[in-house]
């Protein structure tokens, strides 16, 4: 299961969670952590922690969740590079391991660094962090974040996912660091889950209600079944079904969209309303990457409301 993306979400949705899953690299005032692309040599530091402070060191970190014999070196290459573009702050570099078994322990830094409280290198391994945190703070949101990357069982994850992401949803967190934390579950989540609909996941987590359970679709159903014809009973199921499929992932995304941009306007609401079932599930996927009102914007232009058709 893929984890480097989205454990670098959460290094840079709060300052708390950066300290806390490295080990204790705090940051005095306002910073940025960004993706920075070294063209010249078509490199990319995915984690780079820039304080607006310049006394402050800038941090190169490279999360690795699976053995690689040249990390330390690379982390090197990360560093020259960000401390040649900027010359006038020092660089410290982070290696932010999952487990003591990803660390390949390549000298002389291995050896530097666990006898050096100055070195300008840190080595820290998630795991232990997770642990030590499980310890001290065992309601932290963080921990209900990697529950679908530390539970292995997928029975006991199918039961604790549900709270888990209750817990998200009610921490005491700044509004970025939690739809941070959320976009991450659901991500771990649905790899956990491959062989289910995103349809069975909101659902697992509460997010939506069964199609049989809604109202839409008992009211729907009940209007269409002629008593006396089964061809007329069944059709009246398959309207039912494919309505209040349309009607619940409406609601879904529409709630969705709420909590994760805030109020929509009219007109958004209206052209999500007036969308098909399809382009409707297809938004609720969708918007697990919007971040701002212009990728709405940017999705439903894509996706222009069916024009009405006439009346026969």
């Amino acid at each position: 299961m893929h984890t480097d993306k989205q454990i670098y979400l959460l290094l840079g949705a709060d300052p708390e969670f950066l300290c806390l899953l490295t080990a204790g690299l705090c940051i005095d005032g306002p910073y940025a952590f960004e993706a920075i692309d070294v063209k010249a040599l078509e490199r990319r530091i995915d984690g780079v922690v820039l304080p607006a402070d310049p006394k402050q060191a800038i941090w190169a970190i490279e999360v690795q969740a699976q053995k690689d014999d040249a990390i330390y070196h690379r982390l090197l290459v990360d560093m020259g590079l960000l401390g040649e573009r900027r010359l006038e702050q020092p660089v410290r570099g982070l290696l932010l391991f999952l487990s003591h078994e990803h660390d390949p322990q390549t000298e002389p830094w291995h050896s530097t660094i666990a006898r050096d409280p100055q070195c300008p290198i840190r080595r820290v391994y998630l795991i232990e962090v997770l642990e030590q945190l499980r310890q001290t703070q065992p309601e932290h949101p963080l921990l209900a974040t990697f529950l679908p990357y530390l539970v292995e069982d997928r029975e006991r994850l199918r039961e604790q996912a549900p709270l888990a992401y209750g817990q998200i949803q009610q921490a005491p967190l700044p509004e970025q660091a939690r739809r941070q934390c959320l976009d991450v579950f659901q991500s771990w989540l649905l790899a956990r889950f491959k062989d289910q609909t995103l349809e069975e996941i909101l659902i697992m987590l509460g997010e939506m209600t069964p199609l049989e359970q809604t109202r839409a679709y008992q009211e729907i159903v009940a209007k269409n079944q002629p008593i006396w014809l089964e061809e007329g009973r069944e059709e009246g199921r398959e309207e039912g079904r494919e309505e209040g499929r349309r009607r619940e992932a409406e609601r879904v995304a529409l709630r969705l969209l709420r909590r994760r941009l805030g109020s929509l306007t009219k007109g958004q609401q209206a052209h999500i309303q007036a969308l098909p079932v399809d382009p409707l599930e297809d938004l609720i996927e969708a918007l697990l990457d919007f971040s701002t009102d212009a990728d709405l914007e940017t999705w439903l232009a894509a996706h222009p409301k069916p024009t009405p058709q006439p009346n026969a």
